[in-house]
């Protein structure tokens, strides 16, 4: 029989599945508490033990924070103020640790190549002069991208293809390709600058231009994400936050307030199979149980999801399949003293650097109130894999942790001439953590979409697997899937 979806009923009435249990799935049931009559309506399913997914804090038994994922957020545009506005209604302001422009962990960042560290631009000045990280000055690039040619064609082009067609090679080189190693510990080279960079795409298509669309386009402001505390970030101009304990105090909270109001949430119970009734229902299965709802939101990884839907899904099922993610390994590391020879945000490394870490982040810089109590220590966070992780460390299932930490501690002596052993270390590997836009990712959503149109299936996609995968972007999607589903009826 065709998988199609029939009827509606109130908003209030209905039951909801919500599939996973990181920021996205949490956000999503948060925003459904006010919608529904009664809020055991809503049934959230985690496969482990913990919520939060990707968002994960551990405190050492001294008291300092390590974060294994995501360690802080920008509160700019409307994603950032949606994140604020649900610290806000948590009540978890007092727990904010806020960091203003001024701050050397937002001005200063840095790119290791050629055996050392290079601060990157951060101001007019910075681009006159030439950059030790550039052959010359930026200004004669910048000056000249307003009257470079647009793209010719409606292809998909690289992140790293297109700066190197706006600006030039040592930008696409030494700026795009170590950011993408930041964010998406993937390889400019393949990932989509329209996916993954929308915005930046839409400058060049709506205006010719990064510095004129830049300049020109503003975005329109979302009334329903305001509160006191974007606000008071605008005001004291935060360029980052995060929260005392770590950003897992965030989805600890909406975990607890989610209980508290009557959600089911229900631990260790993965997801085995999604099935469309013909009345326009669905059966969603988890072990020895079932519940038949009035609509599922995913927010499972898409190569997870398409293992759970029907057969005659095979168009919805194949495209998902290809939204591939990458693996990260995460090495924190403590040691006594002030160990680190610059201060500011951290540093990347670009791809054709042989360091066989992604890059250090100084977290004891922007966030020392995480520190533990006592004397002055650093944390640094070591990430290092993702695209590259299967050449360099081989399976992610069998690599040793012991040597993942040998290689942090290495590069943390070579790049910052760092000589003693840390007093405290964790090694984590974040299995598929990171949603890979690669080129085609925009044409599989069309079909993704299209065919859940089509077919009017009570189904929403939420999560990092399709348009974002900041925390920002997982909150806000959650909240717009929402108010979509709100509009629908």
């Amino acid at each position: 029989m065709a998988v199609t979806g029939v009827g509606q009923i109130s908003l209030s009435s209905r039951k909801f599945a919500i599939l996973g249990g990181g920021i996205s799935s949490l956000a999503a049931a948060y925003h459904l508490l006010d919608k529904v009559k009664d809020p055991s309506n809503i049934t959230v399913l985690e496969s482990s033990e913990r919520v939060g997914g990707w968002m994960q804090s551990c405190s050492t038994e001294n008291g300092a924070v390590f974060e294994l994922g995501p360690r802080s957020i920008r509160p700019a545009g409307n994603a950032g103020r949606a994140t604020l506005k649900i610290v806000h209604d948590l009540g978890l302001e007092k727990n904010v640790l806020s960091v203003s422009s001024s701050h050397p962990a937002a001005r200063s960042r840095f790119i290791y190549s050629r055996e050392k560290l290079h601060q990157l631009p951060s101001g007019v000045i910075s681009i006159i002069k030439r950059q030790s990280l550039f052959s010359k000055s930026l200004l004669p690039t910048i000056i000249r991208e307003p009257f470079v040619r647009g793209k010719q064609d409606h292809e998909d082009e690289s992140i790293y293809n297109f700066f190197k067609r706006r600006m030039n090679e040592e930008v696409a080189e030494y700026l795009s390709d170590p950011l993408c190693r930041g964010i998406f510990a993937g390889d400019s080279r393949l990932l989509s600058l329209q996916s993954c960079f929308p915005a930046v795409h839409q400058y060049e298509n709506q205006h010719g231009s990064i510095i004129k669309g830049a300049f020109f386009t503003k975005e329109v402001s979302d009334p329903s994400v305001m509160s006191p505390l974007a606000m008071r970030a605008k005001e004291e101009r935060w360029s980052t936050w995060s929260l005392k304990g770590g950003l897992q105090t965030l989805s600890d909270k909406l975990l607890e307030v989610l209980i508290q109001r009557g959600v089911n949430v229900k631990m260790t119970s993965p997801c085995t199979a999604v099935n469309f009734n013909p009345d326009g229902k669905l059966r969603v299965a988890w072990p020895n149980e079932e519940l038949t709802v009035d609509h599922v939101m995913s927010g499972i990884p898409a190569e997870r999801l398409a293992t759970i839907l029907p057969e005659d899904c095979l168009e919805l099922t194949s495209e998902l399949k290809n939204i591939n993610s990458t693996t990260v390994a995460v090495v924190n590391l403590e040691y006594e003293g002030n160990v680190v020879p610059v201060e500011g945000f951290g540093y990347l490394a670009p791809s054709s650097e042989p360091l066989k870490v992604l890059g250090i982040i100084f977290d004891s810089c922007a966030f020392p109130e995480n520190d533990r109590p006592g004397g002055k220590t650093t944390r640094l966070t070591v990430m290092m894999g993702g695209h590259w992780f299967n050449s360099l460390f081989g399976d992610p299932n069998s690599v040793d942790p012991s040597h993942l930490q040998d290689v942090a501690e290495e590069a943390a002596e070579k790049t910052l001439g760092i000589r003693t052993k840390p007093t405290s270390c964790l090694t984590t590997v974040q299995y598929d953590c990171i949603p890979q836009y690669t080129l085609g990712h925009s044409y599989r959503l069309k079909n993704i979409f299209d065919f859940i149109e089509k077919r009017k299936l009570p189904l929403s996609l939420i999560g990092s697997s399709y348009n974002g995968v900041s925390v920002n972007d997982c909150i806000y999607n959650a909240q717009r899937a929402v108010e979509r589903i709100l509009a629908a009826n």
